[in-house]
C-alpha cells in the first residue's frame, strides 16, 4: 500500500509533489480492496452450501472447463484479434462514461452520491481527535465545543463508569443521569460540526468543480489510453476469451486495472487543482483542511463509486460479465 509516512502535505503556492500523489493513489487502491475483500468475505461468509451438491457441481464444472480449454486454442493471432477488439469496445463504452465536454447521467449521478459521502468523511474526520496520516498528531483546538467533545469521547469509558458508580434513589434517576452525559456530549458534537459546516460547503463546492472539470476535460481525453492500459494489463485475451466480451474469470484482473487506471489519472488532475482551490484557507484550518483533500479515503471513495456504477454499465451492454458475489457486494451501503 506505499509509504506508511506520507510525504509532507504542500506549503502555500506549491503544487502537490509527485510522491505524495504517488502515495495518495497507492493507498487509496489499498483501502479500495480492502473494503471488496472483506465484503466479499461477509458475503460468502453467509451462504448455506450442500456438500454433495458441491461435489457434483464441481465435478460437471472441471468437465465444462476441459471441453472449453479443448475448443478454444487460440493462437497469437487469434490472442490479438481478441485483445484488439476488448479495446476497441471499452473504448466506446468509456467515451459514452466520459462524453467530451459534457457529463453523462451515470457520472452526474455518481457525483450526488459522492457529495453525501465527502460530508460524511468530512464530519469524521472532524471528529477524530487526532490528525489521521501524521503518525496521531494531535488536532489543535479551534473552538470550545471541539475541546469539550474530544474530552467527553476521550473520557466516555471512564465517566460512564464513575457515574455507574453512584448511589440513586431509582434506576430512572440513574437513567437521566446517563441521558444527560450522552445529551451533553451529542450537543457539544453538533455545535462543533456545525461551527465547521461553512468549511464543509467550501470543500464540497470545491471538489465538485475540480470533479466536473475532470470528468469533462481529463477523462473524456484519456478515454483511449485508459482501455488501452485495462485490456494490456488485464490480459483480457488470456484464458477462455470472446471477442465480444470479457469474461468472469478475467473481473478480477479487469478491475485491478480500471480502477488503478482511473485512481492514477484522478489524483494526478485533482491534488493540484484542490489544492489551488482551498490551499489559501486562512489561519490555523488551512493544516487541516489540506490533510483532507490529500486523504486516501477520499480518493477511495471517489474512485469506487464511479468504478461501480462503471462495471454496471458495461456489464448492461454485454461486455463485462460480473462475478455473482460482486453484484451483491456492490449493492451493499458503503458508509454513506
Amino acid at each position: 500500500m506505499g509509504l506508511s509516512v506520507p510525504p509532507p502535505p504542500p506549503r502555500v503556492g506549491e503544487h502537490v509533489s509527485q510522491e505524495l500523489k504517488e502515495h495518495v493513489t497507492e493507498m487509496a487502491l489499498g483501502i479500495l480492496e480492502q473494503q471488496l475483500e472483506a465484503r466479499i468475505v461477509h458475503y460468502r461468509a453467509d451462504l448455506a452450501t450442500n456438500p454433495e451438491l458441491d461435489e457434483v457441481t464441481a465435478a460437471v464444472v472441471e468437465q465444462l472447463h476441459k471441453l472449453q480449454a479443448a475448443a478454444q486454442e487460440r493462437t497469437s493471432g487469434d490472442r490479438e484479434a481478441t485483445r484488439a477488439a476488448h479495446e476497441r469496445t471499452l473504448r466506446k463504452l468509456l467515451e459514452r462514461v466520459f462524453p467530451q465536454g459534457s457529463l453523462s447521467l451515470l457520472v452526474e449521478s455518481r457525483l450526488k452520491r459522492i457529495h453525501r459521502k465527502l460530508a460524511r468523511l468530512f464530519f469524521q474526520s472532524e471528529l477524530h481527535g487526532k490528525t489521521r496520516g501524521r503518525e496521531g498528531a494531535a488536532k489543535v483546538i479551534q473552538h470550545g465545543e471541539q475541546a469539550m467533545f474530544y474530552l467527553l469521547s476521550r473520557y466516555k469509558n471512564r465517566l460512564h463508569a464513575e457515574l455507574g458508580g453512584f448511589e440513586f434513589a431509582s434506576e430512572e434517576v440513574r437513567e437521566r443521569s446517563f441521558d444527560l452525559l450522552a445529551k451533553l456530549t451529542k450537543d457539544m458534537q453538533d455545535a462543533f460540526l456545525s461551527r465547521r459546516s461553512t468549511e464543509l460547503r467550501r470543500i464540497v463546492k470545491a471538489f465538485d468543480a475540480v470533479l466536473v472539470h475532470v470528468m469533462r476535460r481529463v477523462m473524456s481525453a484519456e478515454v483511449g489510453s485508459i482501455a488501452a492500459e485495462v485490456v494490456t494489463r488485464a490480459r483480457t485475451n488470456e484464458g477462455r476469451s470472446y471477442t465480444y466480451k470479457i469474461a468472469e474469470e478475467a473481473f478480477p484482473r479487469f478491475r485491478a486495472a480500471m480502477e488503478r487506471a482511473l485512481m492514477v489519472r484522478l489524483v494526478g488532475a485533482m491534488e493540484d487543482l484542490l489544492v489551488a482551490k482551498l490551499a489559501d484557507t486562512a489561519g490555523p484550518d488551512r493544516d487541516e483542511t489540506v490533510q483532507f483533500i490529500t486523504d486516501p479515503q477520499v480518493f477511495s471513495m471517489i474512485c469506487g463509486e464511479l468504478c461501480d456504477g462503471m462495471y454496471e454499465i458495461l456489464c448492461n451492454e454485454g461486455f463485462l460479465d460480473l462475478p455473482p458475489d460482486w453484484r451483491v457486494v456492490s449493492a451493499a451501503p458503503q458508509g454513506g
